[in-house]
């Protein structure tokens, strides 16, 4: 143990030294409460002009983009206007907080240089952030480093998520490693003076996601195209169980109490990125076994029934957060961003279903 920490120390010492946080330590406002409700979408920095085009050399990888077209226009995700943008729509849709797709990289306009963007916009437009952290399955060394940028470099940020004073940070395929080794690198970044919540994003129905209760916070699903509808609310329900029943038997005793992240989305289709089968909940290709087709694909009915049915089923399963998948991932057809094909269609109904979410009581 004592090799471990020294270990750890040492790598922090050497990153402190090459990362000057965006704000100076001060006090900062502890965020939301625990028993807040929160609304929160997935947004994601990764579009470039390439995207939008088909110039893409033989046996290259093409989006699938095509018939879409943003009320923004073709888009750089490192463009301080679009961004602004996103943010007056984010604005109408109430939405409270953003999860940014976001892994380490210094490449220039690239991930760290648009999360910077990101924060800084957040501010004028009260918006909290924080990440999706793309690379859960990455060595522990990496993911080590990776968080504690992140963390010591916004934690202090007026426009960092937090609950109860804890900076947010989301864990995208945490599953590629145990809950010990999660709790490992949660306990070496409070050692560093970081103490966290974390979220598992996306990790849910790998049928061990309520086994890592207790180093996160809370389990979210990403996407329901796997779930037949008729059987959306049962399964959120469970969610709240598995949730309820940790809160009882540990996570009250520990001090350390679970929250019900529930799902809300317009719908899901990949079909038009290469080698990508999942089309409303049906896997056709080579190692999935082919499923029923369940779900609708986007865009659905001109209402919004599917992503009314998502809400609904939230709903019955008394959830403290909302996750909205997505507010931009555009090339799997599950973004509320307005586009010339649908208008605010998806943003006036985020709206909509935020009131209504927030007024129960």
């Amino acid at each position: 143990m004592k090799k471990v920490v020294l270990l750890f120390v040492a790598v922090y010492v050497g990153l402190i030294s090459d990362i000057v946080p965006l704000v100076s330590a001060v006090d900062s406002p502890k965020g939301f409460a625990f028993t807040d409700k929160v609304v929160l979408a997935y947004y994601y920095i990764w579009f470039n002009e390439n995207n939008w085009i088909k110039t893409m050399a033989e046996g290259g990888r093409m989006e699938g983009l095509e018939g879409l077209h943003p009320l923004v226009g073709a888009y750089n995700s490192w463009d301080p206007t679009i961004i602004e943008k996103h943010m007056q729509q984010m604005n109408r849709a109430l939405i409270d907080a953003l999860a940014v797709s976001w892994w380490y990289d210094t490449k220039e306009n690239g991930p760290n240089h648009i999360l910077d963007i990101v924060f800084e916009k957040a501010v004028a437009h009260n918006l909290k952030i924080t990440i999706d952290y793309e690379h859960g399955r990455a060595p522990l060394k990496t993911v080590d480093h990776d968080l504690f940028y992140f963390l010591n470099r916004y934690k202090d940020h007026p426009a960092m998520l937090k609950v109860e004073g804890s900076p947010v940070v989301m864990i995208w395929t945490a599953w590629g490693h145990t809950p010990a080794e999660w709790q490992g690198v949660f306990d070496r970044l409070e050692k560093a003076g970081i103490k966290a919540f974390p979220i598992m994003s996306g990790s849910y129905q790998n049928g061990k996601g309520k086994d890592y209760l207790g180093p996160f916070r809370s389990l979210e699903e990403y996407t329901l195209v796997d779930i037949e509808d008729c059987r959306l609310a049962d399964f959120m329900k469970t969610m709240r169980e598995h949730i309820d029943d940790y809160n009882r038997t540990r996570g009250l005793k520990n001090g350390k109490p679970a929250q019900h992240h529930a799902t809300i989305s317009p719908g899901y289709d990949e079909t038009k990125n290469p080698g990508r089968k999942t089309k409303n909940g049906g896997f056709k290709g080579a190692g999935w076994k082919d499923r029923t087709k369940f779900g609708v694909n986007y865009p659905d009915e001109p209402d919004g029934a599917y992503y009314r049915g998502t809400f609904e089923a939230a709903m019955s399963s008394n959830p403290d957060w909302l996750h909205i998948s997505t507010f931009n991932e555009l090339a799997e057809f599950s973004h509320i961003e307005a586009t010339f094909e649908h208008g605010y269609t998806y943003i006036d109904l985020t709206a909509e279903f935020v009131r209504k979410f927030k007024s129960r009581k």
